[in-house]
């Protein structure tokens, strides 16, 4: 899977789940050290629904999936296994 793949998986996805995806870290800034990790936040467009965060090192091909239990929200908590499913499927097609 691409950078661009997955991008474009959790866009569609956060559009049907009334979210937006916010890419963070070296998607957004230069760093002074070398590194592979991509990284993005979903968050609820409405206030109160957490927060899912997504990993992706491209050299292994993982990608992570979580929820810190401080950004759960009334939404994120059981939506990050949704996503998490969905981009498993798309992995293993």
């Amino acid at each position: 899977m691409t950078k661009r793949d997955l991008g474009a998986l959790m866009s569609t996805w956060a559009q049907l789940e009334d979210a937006k995806v916010r890419p963070m870290g070296r998607l957004v800034g230069r760093y002074k050290t070398l590194g592979e990790n991509l990284h993005w936040h979903i968050t609820g467009l409405k206030k109160g629904m957490g927060t899912v965060e997504v990993t992706y090192l491209p050299l292994s091909g993982t990608v992570t999936v979580l929820v810190h239990d401080n950004r759960r929200g009334i939404w994120a908590g059981r939506a990050y296994d949704r996503l998490a499913q969905k981009i498993e499927k798309k992995l293993s097609s």
